[in-house]
């Protein structure tokens, strides 16, 4: 995956499978993760989608209807996003966040990735 995050604000470590409208990606936190981490890493996850190589700086805008079912009581977690629509250089995406072991949804919501024009 191509993000500029360094560790430890880089919670994306591995892409498992992709599609043009459903990711599912692993992530691992330093700590156990708060709500603002998750929502960070559905970010960082919405990058499975990118459609080159090419590094490209993305925004995060707006979230809406986050919630936190259940509090993370692991430092691994898998994040299942799915590509809602897109203009220009918008995009919205909805994520489901899961503890890897037990499988439980611990958040759940929806982002607003924008991409900057022009970034190398």
């Amino acid at each position: 995956m191509n993000l500029p995050h360094l560790p430890p604000i880089r919670f994306v470590k591995e892409v498992f499978t992709c599609n043009d409208k459903h990711a599912t990606v692993l992530c691992e936190f330093p700590c156990l993760p708060t709500l603002p981490m998750l929502i960070e890493a559905a970010a960082q996850a919405s990058s499975a989608f990118a459609k080159s190589d090419t590094l490209q700086n993305g925004f995060l805008v707006l979230i809406k209807d986050v919630s936190l079912h259940v509090k993370v009581q692991s430092l691994t977690c898998v994040i299942i996003i799915e590509a809602r629509t897109s203009l220009g250089n918008s995009s919205e995406f909805y994520f489901e966040v899961f503890e890897k072991e037990g499988g439980m949804m611990s958040a759940s919501g929806s982002l607003m990735v924008v991409l900057e024009e022009g970034s190398v």
